[in-house]
């Protein structure tokens, strides 16, 4: 009976978590990209986080920066992650102010 109790307050749980997930979009400003192959590096980065997906590309206000729309489960991932995937392939980049979806 112990074990029905706790497993069953698992599964609530679980089903509860799933039920806020909410898909959100943001917008990526990424610097530095100097070439073709720098871009794709970016979006290899983006394509390897947990429910990232790529909606868009458009060059920044400035040479060598881009802006990324992305959207994203935030059950399986956050903005933080997102923004360290690309960093960690040395390109500097921020989160722009969240689009409505």
């Amino acid at each position: 009976m112990k074990y029905l109790l706790l497993s069953s307050a698992f599964i609530v749980a679980a089903l509860s978590s799933a039920a806020l997930a909410e898909e959100r979009r943001i917008e990526i400003t990424v610097g530095k990209l100097t070439c073709p192959s720098c871009s794709f590096i970016v979006a290899s980065a983006l394509r390897g986080v947990p429910s990232v997906e790529i909606n868009g590309f458009e060059d920044g206000l400035e040479e060598g920066q881009g802006i990324y729309t992305v959207s994203f489960d935030d059950a399986e991932t956050a903005i933080a992650i997102i923004i360290g995937a690309v960093t960690a392939n040395g390109y500097p980049a921020s989160a722009l102010p969240e689009i409505d979806s």
